[in-house]
C-alpha cells in the first residue's frame, strides 16, 4: 500500500538515405542519415509517515547519431553520441501551513563524444580519419519550493535551486531562483506572473540553418562558461460558456548569457578541435502567445498563436551587431481538433503554420587573379548574418480512431490518418544553382515527403 515500482524503457532511430544522381547514369553520391535515442529509467514512490512522500529515480539516456557519405569508392562518415546517467530524490509534503512543499537532489553524468571522422578510398589521402577528445561532466543540484496561499485569490510557488559542475580542471556554482503568482481576478479571471533564472551546462551547437540531426553537444569547459538566462511572463486567463471554453494570452521576455556559436567559416562536420573554434555571446527573446481552448462536449481542441523574435549577438559574428537568431520563426499557429461521435468512434485533424528559419545567403561575387595566374576565381559576397528567410511550413494532418469499450479490462485503440494531406513538400534545406548562360546564382529549396498515410496500434492492460 505505501510503495510503489515503475520501471520504463524506449529505444528509436530515424534512418534517412538520400541520393544525388545528377547525370542519370546511375553513379551519384548517397548520404545516409541515422539517428537514435534510447533510454531506461527506474522509479520507486513511497508514502512516508505524516503525509511525507518520496521518490528515488534512477536514469540513463544515450542519444547517438551517424552521417554517411558515399561517392564510388571514397567515404566519409560522421559520428557523435551522448550518453547520461542520473539519480534524483524528492520528498513532498502537502498542508505545510497553508501550502506544501517539494524538495530534493538531482544528479547526472554526461559522456560526450562529439565527433569522429572516418575516411575511406582516395579520400582517406586527402583527409585522415580524426576524433575529437571525449568529454565527461558531473551536473549536481539542490532545489526547494513552497507553493502557498496567504489569501483566498492568491497563489505563490516560490524556489531556489543550487546548481553546480565538475568539469575536470573547473568547478561551478549557480543560484537559480523561480516565482510565480497567480492572482485571481474573480470566479473566472486571473492574472499570472512568473520569474526563473535558468542555467544550462550543456550547449548545443547547431551546423546550420536548417533541420538536421548534425548538432553537436558539448559540455561547459574551464574557458566555455556555461550558459545562463533570466525570463519573466505575464498571463491572463478567463473561462466562458460555462467553463467550458478557455481564452489565455501570454507575453515573455528572456535574456540569455554566455550563449555558443562558432567562428565564422567553420566546418563543424570536419572538426574535431571544438573548443579553440568556440566563441560565446548573448540573445534576447519576446513575444505574445494567445490561446482559445475548448476542454469538453463531443467536440474538443484548440487554436494557438504565437509571435515572436530572437536576436543574437556576438563580438566575433557580424561586426559585432545583433542578428536575428536561426531559431527566429516570426509566426507559428495551430488549429487541433477532436470530434467524438460516441465513445468508440472519433475523428481528428491538425493544422500547423510556422515561419521558415534564417539563413545567410550569397549576393554577388567578384572576381580575383588565380594563384595559378591562368584565369580568376570567383569569390562570394554574403549579406549580414541570417538576413533571409526560408519559406514558411504548414500541413494539415487528418486521423481516425476506433476504441475498445470502455468496460472492457484489456483496452485497445486503433489509429488511422494522413499526415499532410494537401502534399506540399515542406523545405529541409537550400540549393545554390547557377545558371549556365550568365553565371547568375539563384536559390532552390527542395521539400522532402508529402502526402503520407499512417496506422498505428496501441493497448493497455
Amino acid at each position: 500500500p505505501r510503495d510503489e515500482i515503475q520501471l520504463s524503457h524506449y529505444s528509436g532511430e530515424d534512418i534517412l538515405d538520400l541520393f544525388r544522381d545528377r547525370d542519370n547514369d546511375g553513379d551519384g553520391f548517397l548520404t545516409t542519415y541515422a539517428s537514435g535515442n534510447s533510454s531506461q529509467s527506474l522509479r520507486w514512490n513511497r508514502y512516508l509517515k505524516r503525509n511525507w512522500f518520496s521518490t528515488v529515480s534512477l536514469t540513463r539516456t544515450k542519444y547517438r547519431y551517424n552521417i554517411r557519405n558515399a561517392f564510388e569508392e571514397n567515404e566519409l562518415l560522421a559520428v557523435s553520441d551522448i550518453e547520461d546517467y542520473g539519480a534524483r530524490f524528492i520528498f513532498e509534503k502537502d498542508s505545510v501551513g497553508k501550502g506544501k512543499i517539494r524538495t530534493g537532489a538531482d544528479w547526472t553524468r554526461h559522456q560526450v563524444s562529439p565527433n569522429v571522422n572516418n575516411t575511406a578510398g582516395s579520400l582517406a589521402e586527402l583527409l585522415q580519419s580524426s576524433s575529437s577528445r571525449g568529454r565527461v561532466a558531473d551536473e549536481l543540484a539542490l532545489h526547494f519550493q513552497y507553493e502557498w496561499s496567504p489569501i483566498e485569490k492568491i497563489q505563490i510557488n516560490s524556489g531556489l535551486r543550487i546548481s553546480g559542475a565538475v568539469i575536470s580542471n573547473k568547478n561551478y556554482l549557480f543560484p537559480e531562483p523561480r516565482f510565480s503568482m497567480r492572482y485571481a481576478l474573480n470566479d473566472r479571471e486571473a492574472l499570472k506572473f512568473s520569474y526563473s533564472r535558468m542555467v544550462q551546462y550543456m550547449h548545443r551547437i547547431s551546423n546550420s540553418a536548417v533541420s538536421s540531426p548534425t548538432d553537436i553537444w558539448y559540455p561547459a569547459t574551464d574557458s566555455i562558461r556555461p550558459q545562463t538566462s533570466h525570463q519573466v511572463d505575464l498571463a491572463w486567463n478567463r473561462n466562458i460558456a460555462n467553463d467550458h471554453i478557455l481564452l489565455s494570452v501570454e507575453g515573455y521576455y528572456k535574456t540569455m548569457n554566455q550563449l555558443v556559436g562558432y567562428e565564422e567559416g567553420t566546418n563543424l562536420f570536419l572538426n574535431t578541435d571544438f573548443q579553440s573554434k568556440l566563441i560565446q555571446g548573448q540573445g534576447k527573446a519576446y513575444g505574445v502567445e494567445l490561446l482559445v481552448k475548448k476542454n469538453s462536449g463531443k467536440l474538443t481542441g484548440w487554436i494557438s498563436y504565437t509571435l515572436s523574435w530572437a536576436d543574437r549577438q556576438f563580438d566575433e559574428i557580424n561586426g559585432g551587431r545583433w542578428f536575428p537568431a536561426r531559431y527566429d520563426r516570426r509566426h507559428n499557429g495551430a488549429i487541433v481538433a477532436q470530434y467524438a461521435f460516441n465513445k468508440r468512434w472519433a475523428v481528428s485533424m491538425v493544422w500547423e503554420y510556422i515561419s521558415g528559419s534564417r539563413f545567410t545567403p550569397v549576393i554577388g561575387q567578384y572576381a580575383i587573379l588565380a594563384p595559378t595566374l591562368t584565369g580568376a576565381d570567383l569569390i562570394p559576397v554574403y549579406s549580414e548574418i541570417n538576413q533571409v528567410k526560408l519559406a514558411s511550413s504548414h500541413r494539415l494532418d487528418v486521423g481516425l480512431k476506433y476504441k475498445s469499450s470502455p468496460s472492457r479490462k484489456f483496452q485497445w485503440q486503433w489509429f488511422v490518418g494522413v499526415y499532410n494531406v494537401y502534399n506540399r513538400a515542406n523545405p529541409i534545406g537550400i540549393n545554390i544553382e547557377q545558371d549556365e548562360t550568365d553565371g547568375s546564382l539563384r536559390y532552390t529549396q527542395p521539400g522532402l515527403f508529402g502526402m503520407i498515410p499512417f496506422l498505428s496500434y496501441g493497448f493497455k492492460l
